[in-house]
């Protein structure tokens, strides 16, 4: 599935016309963010054995009727796919700490393997959206870890975009050439910095 070779190999880190992170680097960012997002979702999971075997705990981020991981656990939406939200997250924050953990120590992944990981960002990204809009205007309390949650798939979907774009999962017109421009550019660090703002406002507007 994949083929290893050295960092160097792949980008000249003292080529300054290219002044690009290496992909070493890239992958110590998903790892760092995936790790994050390991330890927010076991304190979830934690929590919600906690109010399974007792409904009436009061946890630790249960500060009143707007921050409250009680009304987030407990409603719908923390297990719309069956299980927890918070054990899925695990699965995928650990499979995307594996995946960075080969990339970081020189392994370069192959065009389809990264591009099924950035596809599961994406999708993970969008699901995360998701749920804060429903906390912000349905559930209407916020539980904290989900936005350190929310914010370690931002961080990892960046980070993917741009290892799918070095490893040509996106080819080079079109939607390639669109991405290409971008990270040239930076506007895709903007991109998704607006995405998490995005979210911020939408908490904001849906929680005062």
């Amino acid at each position: 599935m994949s083929t290893v070779t050295s960092d160097h190999d792949i980008l000249d880190p003292l080529d300054t016309e290219t002044a690009q992170p290496r992909l070493g680097d890239l992958w110590s960012v998903v790892l760092g963010a995936s790790l994050a997002g390991i330890g927010f979702t076991v304190v979830q999971v934690l929590e919600k054995i906690t109010l399974l075997t007792d409904p009436g705990a009061t946890l630790s981020c249960d500060f009143n009727d707007r921050v409250s991981c009680s009304d987030v656990l407990d409603a719908w939406q923390s297990s719309v796919l069956g299980p927890p939200n918070s054990v899925i997250g695990a699965i995928m924050f650990s499979l995307f700490a594996s995946a960075a953990l080969g990339g970081f120590l020189g392994t370069r992944p192959s065009r389809s393997y990264a591009g099924t990981l950035w596809g599961l960002s994406v999708f993970f990204l969008v699901f995360a959206t998701w749920f804060m809009a429903e906390t912000a205007f349905s559930i209407r309390s916020l539980c904290p870890w989900c936005v350190g949650l929310t914010t370690a798939v931002v961080v990892i979907t960046a980070a993917l975009t741009r290892i799918a774009h070095r490893t040509g999962v996106f080819g080079e017109g079109g939607f390639g050439g669109l991405v290409a421009r971008a990270v040239e550019r930076r506007l895709d660090l903007a991109f998704w910095g607006a995405w998490w703002l995005a979210i911020g406002a939408m908490l904001l507007v849906g929680l005062t």
